[in-house]
């Protein structure tokens, strides 16, 4: 795989997955970089740029999933409080 980084033609994709997607994605990720890093590399030479650049994207895309599942994980418990909180307050007046 050949990474070509035009930066002209850079665009942000928002996409919404189901959380079994999200840890699929994420457990997909863990696996390559682990296997780019431990079990394929080349004996005696050092990483090419290419290869850097390859596992630098890898690793920052699982830092930016992970996050945004966090952060998505956390405001759905917090909507949800609150939602029971309303409904409680309901029953007793």
């Amino acid at each position: 795989m050949k990474l070509d980084f035009d930066i002209n033609n850079i665009r942000k994709n928002n996409i919404e997955l189901l959380d079994c997607q999200v840890d699929l994605i994420l457990r997909s990720l863990e696996f390559y970089s682990y296997t780019y890093k431990f079990i394929y590399p080349r004996t005696g030479k050092s990483a090419t740029k290419e290869e850097n650049l390859r596992i630098s994207l890898v690793t920052d895309t699982y830092e930016q999933i992970l996050n945004q599942y966090a952060n998505s994980h956390s405001q759905t418990e917090n909507q949800n409080y609150d939602q029971n909180r309303k409904n409680n307050l309901r029953k007793i007046v």
